[in-house]
C-alpha cells in the first residue's frame, strides 16, 4: 500500500524550506483547471444578464499534499447573456455565458479570478469558447427518424405523410432551454493567472495503523478478481474500489451525495431507456447491464447523471463475507458513461466509457467525502492488475491499477448538502400547451432549412468526417503508450466543512 500521507508530509517540509515552491503553490496559471458545483440553479429560460451565480470549489490542482484552492472555497461569478428558446420564433437552441471573477475563502479572504466554464459533468449541453449550448430539439433521435433530414432528402420534406402525422400526434422531444440545478458539476478553466493567499498547512496522519495496512492487503490476494466479467464470461471492467462499513452507512452515503440504486432489468424500464434515448432525455434510475464477480451477480448498483441517457457514472457493488476491524467490505466496478448507442447485434442499449478508469474512481470518492459519510480513504496497488484493457464492448481501458479503499462512517457535517431548486426558478413555459406549440414551431422550422437534398448532402458529408475522427480518436486511445499518470484528488483529514481522508494527488490532475 502507498503510504500517501508519508509523502505529503515530506513533501510538506520541503515546502516549507523553498520560496521557489511555496511560491508554486499560491497561484494557478492561466488554462488550469478546478471542478466546482453550482449553490444556485442556471436557467435560459429565466436567465437574465447580471444575475449572480455562486458555486462551492470541489477539486482543485494539487501542490504539496493539499489543493491550491481549497476545497469549500467559494466561487462567484454572473450570468454575462442568456439566450431563450422561447416559442421557437426567434431561437432554435438556448444560450448561456457565465464568467466567475471570484474566489471566496473560509477564512474571509477573497481573490479575482477570471474563469469560463469549459465541462458540465453528464450534462447533453456543449460548450464552445466558454458559451453552454443547449440542445437543438430536432437533432435527436427522435427529430432524425421523423425529419426528412437524415431519411432520404427530397426537394419536399413531407413527401411522407406518416412521418408528419405521427410527429404531430406523438411529439417526443427534449426540453430545448438549458436547466442546471443546483448541485450540478462544472469545470472551469482559468483564463489569467490567479495568486492564491497562503494556504494552512493540511492535517496529515504520518501513517495508517499496521493493523489496517494488513487488512488492507488481505483484501488485494489474488483471489480479488481484477476485472468483473459478463455473462458469457468475457472480462468486462476494472474492479477498482472497495467501500468499508454496514449496508446502511453505504445506501446513507450514497444517498447523501445525490446517487441512486438502478432499476432491474424489465418491460417497463426499457420502454423508459427507449423513451429516454430517443427523446434525449434522462433515465436517473436507468438499469445497468449484468455482470459477474466469483460468479454472483451484484448487490446493488448506484449511478449519477444530469440531464442525459447518455452520460452518467456508476458502480456495480458485490458484498464480501470476510471483515476488516469489525467493518463490511463492499468490493465495486466503478466507470463513467460517455455515450450511448441502439446496439442491433446486442439487441440492447450499450454505453461507451470514459477510458480513464482512475478519473472515474476519483469522481466517486470526491462525491462520498462531499457528503460527510467518509473517514479515510487508502489506495492499495495491485501489481497483478494490467494497466490497459478493452471491456466487453470494445472500449479502451486505462488505470493505474490501485484498489480505492473508502472507510465509511456516519454522515455528518456535509461540505453539500442536496437541496431542491425547482420553485426557485422557472425552466420552460408552464403550460403544456405552449410546449407542445413550440415544438411543432421548432419541428417545422428545421424541415424548412434542412429538409431538403441539398442539405441532406452536406450533413451526410459532415457525418462521415466525423465517424473519421471518432475512429483515429478511439485508435489514439487505444494505445497503452498513450497512458496518462494517476489522477487522485487531495482532501486532508480534520477538514471542517466535514471532508476526511487523505488522497494522493498528481499536481496536474484536473
Amino acid at each position: 500500500m502507498r503510504r500517501a500521507p508519508v509523502f505529503a508530509a515530506i513533501g510538506l517540509f520541503l515546502l516549507g524550506g523553498s520560496p521557489r515552491l511555496r511560491a508554486q503553490c499560491d497561484s494557478l496559471k492561466s488554462g488550469e483547471r478546478v471542478w466546482v458545483r453550482l449553490l444556485t440553479p442556471l436557467a435560459s429560460y429565466s436567465g437574465k444578464a447580471g444575475e449572480k451565480v455562486k458555486a462551492m470549489v470541489i477539486a482543485s490542482p494539487d501542490c504539496g499534499g493539499s489543493e491550491i484552492i481549497p476545497i469549500g472555497s467559494e466561487a462567484e461569478g454572473e450570468v454575462l447573456s442568456a439566450q431563450r428558446v422561447g416559442m421557437g420564433l426567434v431561437h432554435e437552441t438556448a444560450k448561456l455565458k457565465v464568467e466567475f471573477r471570484k474566489l471566496k475563502f473560509k477564512d474571509g479572504s477573497e481573490t479575482e479570478i477570471s474563469a469560463r466554464i469549459v465541462e458540465i459533468d453528464n450534462a447533453r449541453e456543449t460548450l464552445k469558447g466558454g458559451v453552454i449550448h443547449g440542445v437543438n430539439a430536432m437533432d435527436t433521435p427522435q427529430g432524425r427518424i421523423t425529419s426528412r433530414l437524415r431519411h432520404l432528402p427530397t426537394w419536399n420534406p413531407y413527401s411522407d405523410v406518416t412521418l408528419l402525422a405521427l410527429r404531430t400526434a406523438f411529439p417526443m422531444f427534449p426540453e430545448p432551454e438549458i436547466y442546471l440545478p443546483r448541485g450540478s458539476d462544472l469545470k472551469l478553466e482559468m483564463t489569467t493567472a490567479v495568486s492564491v493567499p497562503q494556504r494552512a498547512e493540511p492535517n496529515v496522519a504520518l501513517n495508517a495503523p499496521d493493523e489496517m495496512q494488513k487488512a488492507l492487503m488481505g483484501i488485494t490476494i489474488p483471489e480479488l478478481p481484477g476485472r468483473t466479467t459478463t455473462k458469457n464470461g468475457r472480462a468486462a471492467d476494472i474492479v477498482n474500489v472497495a467501500l468499508l462499513g454496514t449496508a446502511t452507512q453505504m445506501n446513507a452515503a450514497f444517498r447523501a451525495a445525490g446517487w441512486k440504486n438502478g432499476d432491474a432489468m424489465s418491460m417497463r424500464s426499457v420502454m423508459k431507456q427507449a423513451h429516454a434515448f430517443f427523446s434525449f432525455n434522462n433515465y436517473a434510475t436507468a438499469p445497468i447491464t449484468t455482470q459477474l464477480l466469483y460468479g454472483q451477480r451484484v448487490d446493488t448498483t448506484w449511478e449519477k447523471g444530469l440531464d442525459s441517457y447518455a452520460k452518467r457514472e456508476h458502480l456495480r457493488v458485490w458484498g464480501r463475507t470476510d471483515l476488516i476491524e469489525g467493518q463490511t467490505v463492499w468490493v465495486g466496478a466503478m466507470t463513467r458513461e460517455t455515450g450511448a448507442t441502439l446496439s442491433f447485434k446486442r439487441h440492447k442499449f450499450i454505453h461507451h466509457i470514459d477510458a480513464d478508469m482512475d478519473d472515474a474512481r476519483t469522481m466517486m470518492v470526491r462525491d462520498l467525502a462531499l457528503a460527510g459519510c467518509v473517514a479515510d480513504v487508502y489506495y492499495v496497488e495491485r501489481p497483478q492488475v494490467e494497466h490497459f484493457a478493452m471491456n466487453s464492448t470494445g472500449d479502451p481501458m486505462r488505470t493505474d491499477g490501485a484498489l480505492a479503499v473508502v472507510q465509511l462512517k456516519d454522515c455528518e457535517n456535509a461540505a453539500f448538502e442536496q437541496v431542491s431548486d425547482q420553485l426557485s426558478v422557472q425552466t420552460r413555459p408552464r403550460s403544456k400547451f405552449a410546449r407542445y406549440l413550440r415544438m411543432q414551431v421548432l419541428s417545422y422550422r428545421s424541415d424548412l432549412i434542412r429538409g431538403n437534398i441539398v442539405y441532406g448532402a452536406f450533413d451526410l458529408t459532415r457525418m462521415a468526417i466525423r465517424a473519421r475522427r471518432n475512429r483515429v480518436e478511439k485508435a489514439l486511445l487505444a494505445t497503452p503508450a498513450e497512458m496518462r499518470q494517476e489522477h487522485r484528488p487531495t482532501v486532508p483529514t480534520g477538514n471542517p466543512s466535514g471532508i476526511a481522508g487523505f488522497f494522493e494527488a498528481d499536481p496536474q490532475n484536473n
